[in-house]
């Protein structure tokens, strides 16, 4: 099933730092730029390019944007 990535019921959440500023870079509590989906737990930089598990129920979830860039029709 194709759903809206940034649908109000997909749910993901932005990743914070848990680590000091000098393991990762970012300070405690701080964005590290990755997304992670909430159902499976795998995270990416690109909310549309996470690899989801496969029994994830929000595998086929993609932005508009990317579905018209990218969805052969």
């Amino acid at each position: 099933m194709n759903q809206d990535a940034l649908a109000p019921e997909t749910e993901y959440r932005v990743v914070r730092s848990d680590t000091p500023v000098d393991v990762d870079g970012f300070k405690i509590g701080e964005p590290t730029g990755e997304i992670m989906c909430e159902a499976c737990h795998r995270r990416a930089k690109n909310i549309d390019e996470i690899p989801h598990a496969q029994d994830c129920p929000q595998r086929w979830t993609r932005t508009d944007f990317w579905r018209e860039r990218f969805l052969i029709r």
